[in-house]
């Protein structure tokens, strides 16, 4: 029988943060994101900058998730670009230093037309930590 969700031997202890969030990150390839965390919720909403792609870095995109204890997970809308990414990773302390290690799925607009053909290729993934 598979299981997609079961408990573990450590939980969450509370659907609020247990990590203060808010501020300023940047990852490996120079992107950043600026979080802003409610306490009370969880709700996070926030500004991200892309180091990479097509679009420039002043560049500002409206970034919306939630934190969870030490989990955090959140989603960017590209808009003109045709792309949504959605991240997901814990915080964790690596050398003394607090880094959420992330994995990210990225989905691609592809035109009608060419779905047939190109629909297999819209989707990509892969990993980003992020640093204060």
């Amino acid at each position: 029988m598979l299981k997609y969700f079961s408990p573990t031997s450590t939980s969450i202890e509370s659907v609020v943060p247990s990590v203060n969030f808010n501020g300023l990150w940047r990852n490996e390839l120079s992107s950043e994101m600026e979080l802003t965390v409610d306490k009370a919720t969880g709700n996070v909403a926030g500004v991200y900058r892309t180091g990479v792609g097509t679009p420039q870095p002043t560049e500002d995109f409206e970034l919306v998730g939630f934190a969870a204890g030490d989990l955090l997970s959140f989603t960017v809308n590209f808009g003109k670009y045709g792309s949504l990414t959605s991240w997901s990773g814990q915080s964790t302390a690596v050398g003394g230093v607090t880094v959420i290690k992330t994995m990210w799925l990225m989905a691609e607009n592809v035109p009608d037309a060419d779905e047939p053909s190109k629909l297999w290729s819209a989707m990509l993934t892969g990993a980003d930590n992020f640093r204060r």
